[in-house]
């Protein structure tokens, strides 16, 4: 990493993209953006996750969030950033409404953003457990 990167807090970072914490770390660990994972303590002296970024990976984020969240996908997709292997359980949060779905051309595509949403829902229930 470059010394004109910037350590971030990583639910800082994903609470300002409303991308999931898991989704960026994905992205870092397969090198989609020029990033470094770590740890820190936060203000409130507790273990934290870090992120170092270059400005230009940051720049990248920040534009690319927004168009990554009106996309949609298949359910199978869905299932994959999910982590889910069941595919009932996909429909089952789409009855439920957790996540978003509509038809497109006879095929049901589900909202990335809803996902995401879903994702940093059960991220923040984890951090309150």
């Amino acid at each position: 990493m470059t010394d004109d990167a910037t350590k971030l807090d990583l639910d800082e970072l994903s609470e300002a993209l409303l991308i999931s914490k898991q989704t960026l770390v994905r992205w870092t660990d397969r090198g989609l953006i020029n990033a470094n994972l770590g740890w820190g303590i936060s203000k409130r002296n507790q273990e934290t996750r870090l992120i170092e970024i270059s400005p230009s990976s940051l720049d990248f984020l920040n534009g690319f969030a927004a168009e990554y969240r009106d996309d949609t996908v298949s359910r199978t997709e869905a299932r994959r950033l999910l982590k889910l292997i069941d595919r009932n359980q996909v429909q089952k949060l789409i009855r439920q409404g957790s996540i978003k779905a509509k038809k497109i051309k006879g095929e049901t595509r589900v909202s990335v953003g809803s996902v995401e949403d879903y994702l940093r829902t059960l991220e923040e229930d984890e951090a309150v457990a």
